[in-house]
C-alpha cells in the first residue's frame, strides 16, 4: 500500500465499520493463555474496532494498537471518547515494538494491505516463543442476496477495477511455508449489524474501492444509487446485515 486508504471518510470507518464477535476474544485468549497482564498488539488497527474488543477498560494500554494513519486513529478516539488501549501512528512492516515481548499479535481485516513477508517478519520478531498470531477477515455473509447482489452490479458499473476477492488468499498455507509457525489452524465465526440508512452509505463511503477509489461527483451519485436501490429492499429503514468471519492462527516456535 502506497499511501494510507481510508483518510478521507475516517470519520465514516470508525463509527459504520462491523464490529467483531466477543467469541474470537475468547478464543485466542483461552488457546495462548492471554490475561490481562499479556503484552498484545493489534496491527493495521485503523480507528481501533477490533483493538477496542481486546483491551481492557479498567486497565487501559495493556493492549497497543498500531496504524500508519493518523487520521484513523484520531477518529476511533473521537468515537469511543475514551480508548482504552495505547495507540501509536506506524506500520506492520517496521514496528517500534521491542524483540520478543509479544504473547498475541493481532491483524483484523487489514494484512491484505501489508507487505506480506516484511510484515510476517516483524510479527515474527516481536512475539515471544510461544506467542500467537491472529489474522482475521470479515465478509459479507452471501452475496447471492438479492441486495447484496445490487450493491456488487452497482459497485462494478461505478468502479470497474473493484475485486470482491482482493482480501483472498491461503493465509493457512502462508504460515506453514513460512517454517517460523507451529500449531497453525482456522475457524469461522458469524455475527450481524443492523444499519439506518444514514449509517449505511457512510459504510459504503468508508470502502477503499468506493470512497478512496471514485471521484467525488461519482461517489455522490453512486450513494444517491444506492440510497434509492436498498431502500426497496428494506423499506422500513432497518437494513440487517449478515458476516462471516474468519479466524487464522498459529504460534511462535
Amino acid at each position: 500500500m502506497d499511501k494510507p486508504l481510508f483518510e478521507k471518510y475516517a470519520e465514516d470507518y470508525a463509527c459504520s465499520r462491523p464490529g467483531y464477535p466477543k467469541e474470537i476474544k475468547t478464543f485466542l485468549f483461552d488457546h495462548f493463555s492471554i490475561d490481562y497482564s499479556s503484552t498484545v498488539i493489534d496491527i493495521a488497527c485503523g480507528s481501533g474496532i477490533f483493538t477496542q474488543l481486546l483491551a481492557c477498560e479498567h486497565q487501559a494500554g495493556l493492549v497497543t494498537g498500531i496504524d500508519r494513519s493518523q487520521q484513523l486513529l484520531g477518529a476511533g478516539i473521537r468515537y469511543y471518547r475514551d480508548f482504552c488501549f495505547e495507540a501509536i501512528c506506524g506500520c506492520g512492516e517496521t514496528m517500534p515494538v521491542k524483540s520478543n515481548v509479544c504473547q498475541l499479535v493481532t491483524v483484523a481485516q487489514g494484512f491484505h494491505w501489508l507487505q506480506r513477508q516484511r510484515s510476517l517478519s516483524e510479527i515474527a520478531r516481536i512475539l515471544r516463543p510461544g506467542g500467537g498470531i491472529a489474522l482475521i477477515w470479515y465478509r459479507r455473509k452471501d452475496l447471492k442476496e438479492p441486495h447484496q447482489v445490487f450493491i456488487e452490479n452497482l459497485t462494478h458499473q461505478y468502479n470497474p477495477n473493484y475485486d470482491s476477492g482482493m482480501m483472498d488468499s491461503d493465509y493457512v498455507e502462508m504460515l506453514h511455508n513460512d517454517g517460523r509457525f507451529v500449531d497453525i489452524g482456522q475457524k469461522r465465526y458469524y455475527g450481524s449489524k443492523t444499519y439506518d440508512m444514514e449509517t449505511f452509505l457512510r459504510w459504503q463511503r468508508s470502502k477503499s474501492f468506493i470512497g478512496d477509489a471514485m471521484e467525488p461527483d461519482i461517489l455522490d451519485d453512486f450513494l444517491s444509487q444506492v440510497e434509492r436501490g436498498i431502500s426497496q429492499f428494506f423499506p422500513d429503514g432497518n437494513i440487517f446485515e449478515e458476516f462471516k468471519y474468519d479466524l487464522i492462527w498459529a504460534r511462535k516456535q
